[in-house]
């Protein structure tokens, strides 16, 4: 056998070797998670693949139908968010949504097969699913890799520490039973939160998720995370091969250098969903943005359109990045874009689409407008304070982390190799491309710095360059694999690459689950009371959203709320019918008796009657946040 037909196999099994030493210094033992993972990533591969097929096969631009593989689950993502949202608000019962989504993608797989020529294969046959497989093979190890805290706890639950989770988890759940802007106080959620109006569409996807695999919400939104990390990488492949023109090893190291990035996997696992979804977008704009003005067809707008669409409605405030180059390479086309925009009028029956789509698509895109006037007015505005922006951080991420680099040192060195990097990456590229992608560098150098000397500016610190530091490693290690030394791109990837292993290592070392089965046990207390019997939580505010998540059938209600925050929490009141407290703080002082349950965790008391005030417990939540002020 020849060394180059040794080369692929000796590289897989390193690859997969990679993602094994991870698992096992992450502390891996076991299989329990396995089962449950796997079938939520089935489903989403299934969900993905039925919608993104025929509209792939048909509307993909000829120009990219060589890598048409890679197209069809990161389009069958967004058709089906997107599709989703529509029916949703056109109040079409989930299931029924869901059942109907699935069939219009089966019915267009239908048609495109008979139409374009090539069978179900396509044009490229089984050469074309051939070169597909390397790109699918390292972005199932990163989906893994991603997976590892779940693994590591042994059940599918939800990973990391990010508080928005709980409000992820129930508006998926609201949304597979009740209108779009309806109130429900008997859910979790009782409501999509008002500044999450425009997130309808992700969250469509994720209760079709897990519909299909029939599993909870809860059991599913890590894993569909890392199958959209696993997507993220092969946007950013595809951005390597046909923006870039890389060889394909360089492609290979760029989904290694984004999927191993220790702020991308940080964003993946603990998990920041909104977020998540705005990522995996990014990349496929950025390639159908630059192949619009190479080759426009209206297949590729609508693209183009979709994924845009879905990036703003997930992460609005991401939506300057990719517009930073797609407003360059389109600005000198602008004359030849009105006669296509005008085209879209066809008389009064335009009226017949643009109408329904137009109404639809209201609330959504007031979410966004109102997201991003809001942002804007304090973002460039030095004195207007940036305290109600913190999220749940309470401080900055490292630079170095945002590039997949541990310590100071060696990230000051990098620095100017990086730059020559991205200089080589750039400078062949035709002009409104090459300045559109430096001028998204450039937003990340000033806008780090602007967020580091604003005070509380860490959030949005952390979220500038979790979007932009992986395009910036990806178009170094591209243009390093350019330099005239043949040497110095295979000593950069493997630098990086060891840089960035090391650092997700660190990453996967500290993330674990928070929600652990002793907070899922809390389940049982609400199906075992009657309903309508309040329980006062006598716990720490910070751990109040899963608790009350899970104990919703009953009116609630705490003396210590979680306060301050973007979260709605439980009215505070201290008559109730029952405590809970943890088992290992004190007896409460207005129990009586002894304990009605006892968890492995918690303890359930039953209040003394008569205590001071009135009892304010309820299932409906206190919003924190009944109007966006911009």
């Amino acid at each position: 056998m020849s060394r180059r037909r040794w080369a692929s196999p000796a590289a897989a099994l390193l690859a997969g070797l990679g993602a094994l030493n991870l698992a096992d210094a992450a502390g891996v033992v076991g299989r329990g998670a396995v089962p449950d993972l796997a079938r939520a990533g089935f489903a989403a591969v299934v969900l993905f693949g039925v919608c993104g097929f025929g509209i792939t096969r048909l509307f993909l631009p000829a120009g990219l139908r060589s890598r048409e593989w890679l197209w069809v689950l990161p389009v069958g993502a967004c058709v089906c968010a997107l599709v989703m949202t529509v029916l949703g608000f056109a109040y079409v019962p989930f299931e029924l949504n869901l059942a109907l989504t699935l069939a219009g993608g089966a019915v267009l797989a239908v048609v495109a097969v008979r139409r374009v020529p090539g069978g179900v294969l396509g044009s490229g046959g089984v050469p074309a699913l051939r070169r597909a497989g390397w790109p699918f093979y390292v972005a199932l190890l990163l989906a893994c890799v991603a997976l590892i805290p779940l693994f590591r706890a042994g059940f599918a639950t939800v990973g990391g520490e990010g508080q928005d989770a709980h409000l992820a988890v129930g508006s998926a759940i609201f949304l597979q039973h009740h209108y779009p802007t309806a109130e429900a106080v008997e859910e979790p959620v009782d409501r999509m939160p008002l500044v999450w109006r425009s997130k309808q569409p992700i969250y469509y996807a994720l209760g079709a998720t897990a519909t299909l695999a029939g599993l909870e919400v809860f059991q599913t939104i890590s894993t569909l995370a890392a199958v959209l990390l696993a997507l993220s990488a092969l946007g950013f492949y595809l951005f390597t091969r046909e923006v870039l023109q890389a060889p394909r090893w360089v492609g290979l190291v760029a989904m290694g250098l984004v999927g191993l990035d220790r702020m991308v996997l940080h964003t993946i696992m603990h998990p920041y969903f909104n977020q998540t979804w705005g990522f995996f977008a990014m990349p496929f704009a950025f390639v159908l943005a630059w192949w619009v003005v190479k080759e426009r067809t209206r297949g590729g707008v609508g693209l183009l359109v979709a994924f845009t669409a879905v990036l703003a409605f997930a992460y609005p405030l991401a939506l300057p990045i990719p517009m930073i180059p797609i407003l360059i390479l389109l600005w000198p086309e602008r004359r030849r874009v009105r006669p296509w925009l005008r085209g879209l009028w066809r008389g009064p029956r335009s009226l017949l689409w643009m109408v329904p789509v137009g109404f639809v698509a209201l609330v959504p895109i007031r979410g966004v407008v109102e997201k991003g006037a809001s942002a804007y007015n304090v973002v460039f505005n030095p004195t207007r304070t940036l305290r109600n922006w913190g999220g749940d951080l309470t401080g900055y991420f490292p630079e170095p982390w945002f590039l997949g680099m541990d310590e100071w040192w060696f990230f000051v060195a990098m620095i100017p190799v990086l730059g020559s990097g991205i200089w080589l990456a750039v400078r062949e590229l035709p002009r409104g491309l090459r300045n559109g992608l430096l001028g998204v560098i450039a937003f990340a150098i000033v806008f780090g710095i602007w967020f580091r000397i604003r005070e509380f500016g860490f959030y949005f610190h952390f979220k500038t360059l979790a979007f932009i530091a992986p395009i910036a490693l990806v178009l170094a290690i591209a243009g390093l694999a350019r330099a005239r030394a043949a040497w110095v791109g295979p000593t950069a990837a493997v630098v990086l690459l060891l840089s960035a292993f090391g650092s997700a290592n660190d990453e996967l070392a500290r993330t674990f689950d928070q929600l652990p089965k002793h907070v899922l046990a809390l389940r049982s207390i609400d199906d075992a009371l009657p309903p309508g019997r309040s329980i006062r939580l006598d716990v720490d505010p910070q751990e109040q959203n899963w608790v009350a998540f899970m104990l919703h059938g009953q009116p609630l209600c705490s003396q210590r709320p979680l306060l301050n925050t973007s979260y709605p929490h439980v009215p505070i009141s201290r008559r109730a019918d029952f405590i809970l407290t943890k088992n290992d703080a004190p007896r409460p002082a207005d129990a009586v008796g002894a304990p009605v349950r006892r968890l492995e965790a918690f303890t359930l008391w039953r209040a003394r009657p008569g205590l001071p005030g009135p009892s304010r417990c309820s299932q409906k939540m206190v919003q924190t946040i009944e109007r966006v002020t911009t």
